[in-house]
């Protein structure tokens, strides 16, 4: 069975790249800790690569940023490309199957606060705090021409 299940904060905001038949899908990558620890008060961590498909890149651009917590499930996908300077370069990849957020809100403040990432909310003219997030740095765009040629895979 390939089944991985696991938790972590986004290490950026999702990158949103199109596929040969123009259908959209979300790459990001989240920093799972590991229940070992490795010194005093050290735990060593994990960077797994995620990408979304299908109705799940709509969530992931809507809902998604750095440092946001969520529990991802999936396939582990392996592959392989060669890099511009020929070496070959091995992946490992979860296509997602089900993503949902793993903190509530008190918790992701708390924690933004401590590493000093916390914007005060805005009021709404009715008195009401909102907090949006932040908005992604790349959102949907136009295919450009000859994107195909600057892709590790084919």
């Amino acid at each position: 069975m390939n089944k991985w299940l696991g938790s972590g904060r986004l290490t950026e905001n999702p990158v949103i790249r199109y596929n040969r038949d123009a259908k959209p899908f979300v790459t990001f990558t989240i920093m799972c800790k590991r229940d070992k620890r490795i010194g005093q008060n050290e735990s060593p961590v994990d960077f797994i690569d995620c990408i979304c498909t299908g109705r799940h890149v709509t969530f992931a651009q809507e809902n998604l940023y750095q440092y946001k917590k969520v529990e991802v499930t999936g396939p582990i996908r392996s592959g392989h490309y060669t890099d511009r300077d020929g070496k070959k370069i091995y992946t490992k990849t979860v296509s997602v199957e089900t993503i949902e957020f793993a903190e509530t809100k008190a918790e992701e403040v708390a924690y933004l606060k401590t590493i000093n990432k916390y914007q005060e909310p805005e009021t709404t003219p009715e008195g009401r705090e909102t907090l949006p997030p932040p908005a992604p740095e790349n959102a949907f765009m136009d295919i450009p021409e000859g994107i195909d040629d600057e892709l590790p895979f084919r």
